[in-house]
């Protein structure tokens, strides 16, 4: 996204670009539209800490909520979505709800993810959702070397206790100043860590993201009976 929003040189995670006409573009673009699948988001979580003020993404769902033509599919790392449940189960014949989790281990969460939702927030959200009749999933992404390997067992039981029948995984998207922030996260969490080492994996770890995705989903096959996993990378 930075290379697309003019802020090439600042750091992921400190700057927001607020869409304050998102709403007013939203409700005349729908009516052209012959009806499809919208997904609410693909790069920038919708649920970040300002849309406790600007409330677009619970505008968004109830615009999308009034247009049968339309399915929704919502993907955020913040129990903020609990929120907007009203308005989800109004629609909830046609609507999914995902949580991003790159570790289940919480003391790396609150490196890697220090604006997001505590793990335990997440997975709660979750099941309130599944309570309520919504569709959800699970997306462990980025996997991160030892980090999304922590606690991953307990992690994905807990998941399945929730109600997520379905689950996805990507890899690490390797990028030069988000690798620094990457590396430097690690060394936050773990002093000692081989950097090198995780730094090659990150960069060329083909065969290990590939062992790591088959051992989750081994895991969740045992896990969660009769679910759903999809590797996207």
């Amino acid at each position: 996204m930075r290379r697309f929003s003019g802020h090439l040189q600042d750091p992921w995670g400190t700057f927001v670009d607020v869409k304050v006409n998102l709403l007013d573009v939203l409700g005349k673009e729908l009516p052209r539209r012959p009806g499809g699948s919208i997904w609410l988001s693909s790069v920038c979580d919708p649920y970040q800490p300002l849309e406790r003020k600007y409330e677009l993404s619970r505008g968004v769902i109830d615009l999308v909520s009034r247009d049968s033509r339309f399915s929704l599919s919502v993907l955020t790392k913040s129990s903020l979505v609990l929120r907007d449940l009203d308005l989800l189960e109004r629609m909830k014949d046609r609507v999914d709800v995902g949580f991003t989790i790159t570790t289940f281990n919480s003391e790396a969460q609150s490196i890697f993810e220090p604006y997001a939702s505590s793990v335990n927030d997440r997975v709660k959200a979750l099941g309130k959702l599944n309570e309520a009749g919504i569709d959800t999933w699970a997306f462990i992404a980025p996997i991160l070397p030892h980090a999304t390997e922590s606690d991953l067992e307990t992690g994905l039981q807990r998941l399945a206790e929730s109600g997520v029948k379905r689950l996805m995984t990507d890899r690490y998207n390797a990028r030069g100043m988000i690798m620094r922030q990457t590396i430097e996260a690690y060394e936050r969490w773990k002093p000692d860590i081989d950097v090198a080492k995780v730094r090659g994996l990150l960069w060329h770890g083909d065969k290990y993201y590939r062992d790591l995705d088959r051992t989750i989903a081994r895991l969740w096959k045992l896990t969660a009976n009769g679910s759903v996993h999809e590797a996207v990378f």
